[in-house]
């Protein structure tokens, strides 16, 4: 019987020798970091999204707190979220002061409810919702954005997990209903820099800002200088080591040897969404006859990019723990992983909010039975039969 010579992890990074060869293509020339190949990168994913543009930076949680930035979110503020998420989501809103709430979850999607998000916004003012396209599948953004133009709220797209799917036939990230989206290319997401993230807007002013904010609040803009003795020479023109620093910014820069990596991943993006949807049809063929399994949803205006495959498993009926479940599967060199605790179960959100379980029904309903299994694209259909007649043999009674 086949058995894998490698572990499976819930999800890895697919490297090729092109790859290679353009990262040490950088390491060979003059400039390692700030040189053209961010500019290169960021080009060429704005016009892959269909956004006007586009700014690199360090990571996805960076990515998230760039977005904030620039639009002035401070401790007056109110941001909502979905708690089925990573912590970054509430996170990068905590960072500059402001006040999180938490919107229950759709079931179908376990993307964050429109009618819960209405709910709230009946009883409080919300300034920002950070909207999580959770696995990979999006959220239903005209629902939302028809609530930001009734209720006056800034929309920033969580979209971590999404790269490379579709929304009402629109690419996620191309910012149609909202002002910024944001992005990661940690070795699990659909494409990798090793670290690293992106943020896309529509608005030369948002952009603009996301310039700033990236590099420690600091300008060369000669016509926003307000030292002029300092900034110009006797004749008027602009001293060439001049800078100015307007704003409190951080050191949020990408390296240019990141941006190649991401920019010969992002050639292959269409191919790596195939192949995570082909695995993920096999998946749901072959799990539907489980009566313990519930495989993921897909609505029909949506491109799944299945960053994530999450299975619903009734542990009460097949009388196991999913830890036991977690541990036979690994001795099996099958990794799983719980994607994600509820935010508002971490002691920091506790201690500060004191929320309850009851107020998030669907949450502490996903995270009761949620466990992701291995889906990446190196999977090779041996490895993938071999998946499913483990899953099935453990996920039994």
């Amino acid at each position: 019987m086949f058995k894998p010579n490698r572990f499976l992890p819930y999800s890895r990074q697919n490297i090729n020798n092109q790859d290679i060869f353009e990262v040490n293509e950088v390491l060979k020339s003059d400039f390692i970091t700030q040189g053209q190949n961010i500019d290169r990168f960021e080009q060429n994913f704005a016009r892959y999204v269909g956004a006007k543009y586009a700014v690199a930076c360090a990571t996805g949680t960076a990515a998230l707190h760039l977005a904030c930035l620039s639009l002035g979110i401070n401790s007056k503020s109110t941001l909502a979220t979905t708690p089925i998420t990573f912590v970054a989501s509430a996170n990068c809103g905590e960072f500059l002061g402001a006040k999180t709430k938490f919107v229950d979850i759709e079931k179908d999607t376990n993307c964050l409810s429109a009618s819960e998000l209405e709910k709230l916004l009946k009883i409080k003012k919300i300034d920002l919702v950070v909207v999580i396209h959770f696995a990979g599948h999006s959220a239903d953004m005209k629902k939302i954005y028809n609530l930001k133009k009734k209720y006056k709220f800034k929309i920033i797209e969580d979209a971590c997990h999404a790269l490379g799917g579709e929304y009402n036939k629109t690419k996620v990230g191309s910012c149609f209903y909202s002002d910024l989206s944001t992005f990661s290319f940690h070795p699990v997401k659909p494409i990798t820099t090793g670290e690293g993230g992106m943020v896309t807007t529509n608005s030369k002013k948002i952009y603009e800002k996301l310039l700033i904010f990236r590099t420690h609040g600091i300008h060369k803009n000669s016509k926003d200088f307000k030292n002029k003795s300092f900034a110009f020479d006797k004749n008027g023109n602009v001293n060439r080591w001049y800078y100015e620093m307007s704003h409190l910014g951080y050191n949020y820069r990408i390296t240019d040897i990141q941006a190649s990596l991401g920019n010969s991943q992002l050639k292959r993006l269409d191919k790596f969404t195939s192949t995570r949807n082909k695995i993920a049809k096999i998946y749901n063929r072959s799990f539907n006859n489980n009566e313990f399994i519930t495989t993921p949803s897909v609505k029909e205006n949506v491109k799944h990019a299945y960053h994530l495959y999450t299975l619903l498993v009734d542990f009460k009926g097949i009388k196991k723990t999913r830890n036991q479940v977690m541990k036979e599967l690994a001795k099996f060199n099958i990794g799983t992983q719980v994607l994600y605790i509820p935010v508002f179960l971490q002691p920091y959100y506790k201690k500060k909010y004191n929320y309850k379980n009851i107020q998030f029904k669907n949450s502490i309903e996903y995270y009761n039975q949620a466990l992701s299994i291995p889906l990446f694209t190196s999977l090779n259909r041996k490895e993938i039969f071999y998946i499913i007649k483990k899953i099935n043999e453990v996920i039994n009674k």
